[in-house]
């Protein structure tokens, strides 16, 4: 990046050369940004620099600007502009055949379909974890989980599903608790199950006038057969915000009201009640979008009993592999503070994943 001081004027600067940045930034405080335009999204410019990386610059803090680069503007109205230059005077951008038009009105550069509000932007991905160990420890593990997004202008909704299924040899004893053999004098040993879950949800997201805040709802469905739950629902209506939407990196939060049902395998330990959700989505891209960091906070506040609440959190780094196939290694916590009696109220694990993405 070149950026020059107010006390400076551009003839001060180094003599530009073959590779000098296509776009000229001058802000407010009389600062000059050189680099390449990117995008423009949420009422901010990015542009890569050569000496900074990559940065973001308010539009409301633009004064001028030049760029020879190609490049098409949605603007707050809907309305399309295809230019082979754009240049910003006194924070207008200057059309040869229109009005100008002030910054505060461009939308996106360069925008897709689903942007120009037509139909969905669908991304998803399917993943699984396996495990067969034979020796010592004599285990089966079977984890299964899958997602995916329909977003428009308008909306989003989300999809997801898991599944989880492990089952342990174990080596069968008479009465007396000596091992059983066969005729082989090899022991007996038979599949018991130690995990059997699965969970479904479902949201709904519709943006407000100003797209970084949206409305919400949210059913899910779980069973966890070692924890006793039978089913579980739970519904829930939010309010969230977008609170960063760059390309590498985004982060949601969503704050709301949620109603929880749980059937236990034990009808009377059966039990419903109303609760704070409060749930945080991220995600970062680091070295050049080579490695994706992601987190996922999930947590219902039992309102009537705060030790019954339930909190989730996923953290994991997805790894591009080739045609659409990705690596992650995934640390995951669940907390069930409304799980039955005598049972276990925590289940902590570590996971490498291998899968798809759409």
């Amino acid at each position: 990046m070149l950026m020059s001081s107010p006390g400076l004027s551009d003839s001060d600067l180094p003599e530009a050369s073959e590779s000098q940045p296509p776009a000229r930034i001058e802000l407010m405080d009389q600062s000059v940004v050189y680099g390449e335009i990117t995008d423009i999204h949420d009422g901010e410019l990015y542009v890569t620099t050569a000496w900074m990386g990559d940065v973001t610059i308010a539009l409301s803090s633009i004064l001028q600007l030049q760029s020879d680069q190609n490049i098409e503007l949605l603007t707050t109205e809907q309305e399309k502009l295809a230019l082979s230059s754009l240049m910003v005077v006194n924070g207008e951008v200057v059309l040869d055949d229109a009005d100008n038009l002030a910054l505060d009105q461009l939308d996106v550069a360069n925008p897709e379909e689903w942007e120009q509000g037509h139909g969905y932007r669908i991304t998803g991905r399917a993943t699984s974890a396996i495990e067969y160990n034979r020796g010592n420890t004599e285990t089966d593990k079977l984890n299964l989980d899958a997602e995916t997004i329909f977003e428009s202008r308008r909306d989003r909704i989300t999809l997801r599903a898991d599944y989880e299924d492990s089952s342990a040899l174990v080596t069968e004893t008479d009465e007396d608790g000596a091992p059983v053999q066969d005729d082989d004098g090899n022991d007996v040993k038979t599949s018991q199950p130690t995990a059997d879950n699965w969970r479904v949800e479902g949201k709904y997201d519709y943006f407000l006038s100003d797209p970084r805040n949206y409305l919400g709802v949210n059913l899910g469905f779980r069973s966890n057969e070692f924890a006793d739950i039978d089913q579980r629902s739970y519904a829930s209506a939010y309010y969230g915000r977008k609170i960063l939407t760059r390309d590498t990196l985004t982060f949601d939060a969503e704050v709301g009201i949620s109603y929880v049902d749980t059937d236990f395998t034990d009808p009377q330990e059966d039990d419903a009640y109303t609760g704070i959700n409060i749930n945080l989505t991220g995600e970062a891209r680091l070295f050049d979008s080579k490695v994706t960091l992601y987190f996922r906070q999930a947590n219902i506040v039992n309102l009537a009993s705060a030790e019954k609440s339930i909190y989730r959190t996923n953290l994991g780094l997805r790894f591009p592999l080739f045609l659409g196939l990705e690596a992650a290694a995934e640390a995951s916590a669940d907390y069930d503070g409304g799980a039955a009696e005598g049972k276990d109220k925590l289940d902590e694990s570590l996971k490498f994943r291998i899968g798809y993405t759409w």
